[in-house]
């Protein structure tokens, strides 16, 4: 196996009571010859402090602030990220999960086996008390059908398991939107697979997710960002190749999101997401429930009455 390098890029907010033990888990693979890129988005807490303690012990790790013009949330950082390292292969990582010890030393094995532009594998999820929970992040990592079965989440897998060849990267110019703060890796993983991308996929439990209550998987709001990754995928469903079930599903989400929007008032925002540039991608019966949506919701907005109505199936 080649001893090539590694960069293992972590965004950052406000973990100083969890990153430490992000770090230990990379520092104790068995391959050793990564960097380790982690980029700070203005924390509040200590974090600066803990890491410059890793960094002073472990010249393998780097600390940067994100810079003020790039906006706020884990995309820019990623990006950012990106730019300032130096390995052959690139491993995103969020900071309050960590790594199985043979992640590395197992995923490029498996990479270098074949013409593969990055690998999969299987995460298990345990709880803040250390207990396991959900056992696999899905049970189907792949399929003959990968962009389809991605979107109706019959295959799927996290944004910290994939290990990716820098070249397939860049060959690909794939990198995060940064207007979403969350939904992020969803978008990312939509391209890879319309850019075709090759991986090679393992069963094996590589990565550990933590589940707690400060993730931005729970992010309250996230209706807007969905909303931009399904009107992406609307817009652009004949280069998809998107089947008749797909197209049905997401007409069903694009409705249950701008729904959850106008429950939440958000009425300038829901608006921007139903104009006829965005509808013309739909079809007629989900124009027409989104348009008596809207006007349920400025009801609402203006009378504090008819919540029970902006409920969809």
């Amino acid at each position: 196996m080649k001893k090539d390098l590694v960069s293992i890029i972590i965004p950052t907010y406000n973990r100083a009571h969890l990153i430490g033990e992000t770090i230990a888990s990379i520092q104790r693979q068995t391959y050793t010859n990564w960097e380790c890129i982690i980029v700070d988005d203005s924390s509040t807490d200590n974090t600066e402090k803990i890491l410059l303690n890793y960094i002073e012990k472990d010249k393998r790790i780097a600390f940067y602030h994100k810079p003020d013009n790039l906006l706020k949330g884990p995309s820019a950082s990623r990006n950012f990220g990106f730019i300032k390292s130096n390995g052959t292969y690139i491993n995103w990582l969020d900071s309050d999960d960590v790594m199985h010890p043979e992640k590395l030393e197992t995923d490029l094995k498996n990479i270098q086996s074949g013409d593969f532009d990055f690998t999969i594998s299987q995460s298990a999820f345990f709880k803040d008390d250390g207990k396991p929970s959900k056992k696999y992040w899905n049970k189907n990592l792949w399929s003959d059908d990968p962009i389809n079965d991605f979107i109706l989440k019959k295959i799927g897998w996290g944004i910290n398991n994939p290990l990716w060849k820098r070249d397939s990267l860049i060959n690909s110019d794939l990198k995060f939107d940064e207007d979403l703060i969350t939904a992020d890796d969803y978008m990312y993983h939509i391209q890879v697979l319309l850019f075709k991308l090759k991986p090679n996929v393992n069963q094996e439990v590589l990565v550990f997710n933590r589940e707690h209550g400060n993730r931005l998987n729970d992010f309250g709001r996230k209706a807007p960002f969905k909303l931009k990754n399904n009107i992406y995928l609307m817009k652009n469903k004949e280069s998809f190749t998107l089947n008749d079930d797909v197209k049905a599903f997401l007409n069903r989400q694009y409705i249950r999101q701008v729904s959850n929007l106008l429950k939440n008032k958000d009425i300038k925002l829901a608006r921007n997401y139903i104009k006829n540039k965005n509808l013309k991608f739909y079809d007629l019966k989900t124009n027409t429930e989104v348009r008596m949506l809207y006007f349920k919701g400025l009801i609402f907005k203006l009378t504090g009455i008819g919540y029970e109505f902006l409920k969809v199936k």
